[in-house]
């Protein structure tokens, strides 16, 4: 039997054009499958990042934003761009599942629902990283320690004796904490029947100076040493006073000798065994305001009046911590009244004068180490007023200075406002006053401290939120973007510092405050 082209049994032998266009059908369902696929996948993505960005949204309107309004940089940081990417989200992933519903018609409800789950777990982590993004840097509080028991003490001040310890000085006594867990490394109450009552602002060789009060006696009637690594009282002795009593302020730790005040003249002591090394006679007619050391310099503030009482010469003094010699000295301000002198920095010498009258203006006056004065920086100019301190402090304290030298710069808190909260920081040459830059913030500035790798920390806060600034002291310049202290116990009064383990570790000085003592961000 002779089989004839194109008869018999077709599905035996099919032409060449049946089997392209088979072929071509099938091309076409798989691809048409496949954008279906997709479609569902990026729906899935989609519906999940506009999902959690709603959430998000919510949760910084109401969690994040207590009065459910706001303006600005008071509004928490991506608030809007979440918002708007929520609704762009949600506006893609509808747009993709109906998209690719109209051709799901081959495809089995199984299928689409595995590539929609699969979709929307390949959207999570995207998800989330863009909202950090935006949100920017956050830190969290790493540990705490407790409020100040009993309630009835006062803060003075602290000492970073070394980079992991944090040493409270309160009037009961003095603690030391480890920065890297808030563990107390040791406790070091003041002796049965005294109370601390002043502190030095420096420390020297890992020891530090403490003034005492007894009963009705004058604070700083006895002085102390402490050594910084153990807490052990390393002596305590009697210091005379005069009639009036002594000065509370008066002491501190300059190379191996502790300077304090006592009977009308400045007394070197051992800075270890207490033993009398030298005095240095001051002139009755003039009371000594502050002590403040660097290395084996000790720097003496002093208001003399005149003969007739009715005039006051503030001077500055340079002596040898070793022998008590006096090396230079330096008239700061004559007439009128008592100013209020603080050394800002001893080494270089930098030393804020309180405005007097109305003919004395106040300024930052410059040294270099002969006591020979290179500039003066007037408290308040053309470029605003500047604000050397950050709150007022108690007899016997540590000054609370928001200044930073560092890198041949004074930089300072700048007030360009009569009004509202400080917002400004300026840098001053130390060599000539000029200045050489100045950075604006959108929020108050609450403290201006050191930082580490050339840098000045920043805090600010709005009526949400705490942030930690990151200049570089050398141009002013922001380094990245700010840091948000998510939930930060802070008080009205503290201090900050890098830690070893990364982070911060925030000390608050506020005696009447409900917050931790100090803690850690990270």
């Amino acid at each position: 039997m002779k089989l004839v082209p194109g008869q018999g049994d077709a599905g035996l032998d099919p032409g060449p054009l049946e089997r392209v266009d088979g072929d071509g059908h099938l091309a076409v369902r798989w691809t048409r499958q496949l954008g279906v696929f997709v479609a569902f996948a990026v729906a899935g993505a989609c519906g999940i990042c506009a999902l959690m960005y709603g959430v998000l949204a919510v949760k910084l309107m109401i969690v994040d934003m207590p009065a459910n309004e706001c303006s600005g940089s008071q509004c928490p940081r991506g608030m809007t761009p979440v918002f708007l990417l929520a609704f762009a989200f949600g506006f893609a992933a509808v747009t993709m599942a109906r998209l690719g519903g109209k051709a799901a018609v081959t495809v089995s409800a199984r299928a689409l629902a595995v590539v929609l789950v699969f979709g929307v777990l390949a959207g999570v982590w995207p998800a989330w990283l863009g909202y950090a993004w935006l949100r920017g840097p956050h830190m969290d509080v790493a540990w705490e320690v407790g409020r100040d028991r009993p309630s009835s003490v006062a803060v003075l001040g602290y000492w970073a004796s070394d980079p992991s310890t944090a040493i409270r000085v309160r009037t009961d006594g003095l603690y030391a904490y480890g920065t890297a867990g808030g563990d107390v490394r040791w406790r070091a109450a003041a002796p049965a029947g005294t109370s601390v009552c002043a502190v030095s602002r420096s420390t020297s060789a890992g020891v530090g100076i403490v003034g005492f009060q007894g009963g009705e006696g004058w604070c700083g009637s006895s002085v102390g040493a402490v050594d910084l690594d153990s807490g052990r009282l390393l002596w305590r002795k009697s210091v005379p006073q005069g009639e009036e009593g002594g000065d509370t302020a008066v002491m501190t730790a300059a190379g191996s000798v502790a300077v304090v005040q006592g009977n009308g003249a400045l007394i070197g002591l051992g800075l270890r065994d207490g033993s009398q090394r030298w005095s240095a006679k001051v002139s009755p007619n003039c009371r000594i305001q502050e002590l403040d050391a660097a290395g084996d310099r000790v720097l003496v503030v002093e208001g003399c009046t005149n003969e007739s009482g009715t005039g006051v010469t503030t001077r500055l003094s340079a002596l040898d911590a070793l022998s008590g010699e006096r090396a230079w000295q330096s008239v700061l301000a004559t007439g009128g009244g008592m100013r209020s002198v603080g050394v800002l920095s001893a080494d270089p010498i930098v030393v804020h004068v309180a405005e007097g009258d109305q003919r004395e203006a106040g300024g930052v006056v410059l040294f270099d180490d002969a006591g020979r004065r290179k500039a003066t920086i007037p408290v308040s100019g053309p470029d605003g007023d500047l604000e050397v301190t950050s709150w007022p402090v108690a007899p016997g304290s540590m000054p609370a200075f928001q200044v930073v030298v560092s890198g041949g710069l004074f930089i300072s808190v700048v007030n360009e406002s009569t009004q509202g909260r400080r917002q400004e920081v300026s840098a001053y040459s130390l060599t000539d006053g000029r200045r050489v830059w100045h950075t604006a913030f959108e929020d108050g500035i609450d403290r201006l401290a050191p930082g580490s790798d050339g840098r000045i920390n920043v805090v600010t806060s709005s009526p949400w939120w705490h942030q930690l600034w990151r200049v570089d002291a050398r141009s002013g310049q922001r380094r990245g973007a700010s840091v948000v202290l998510r939930d930060a116990p802070l008080s009205y009064q503290f201090d900050v510092r890098p830690r070893p383990e990364g982070g911060y570790v925030f000390v608050n000085l506020q005696s009447d405050s409900d917050q931790p003592a100090l803690f850690a961000t990270d």
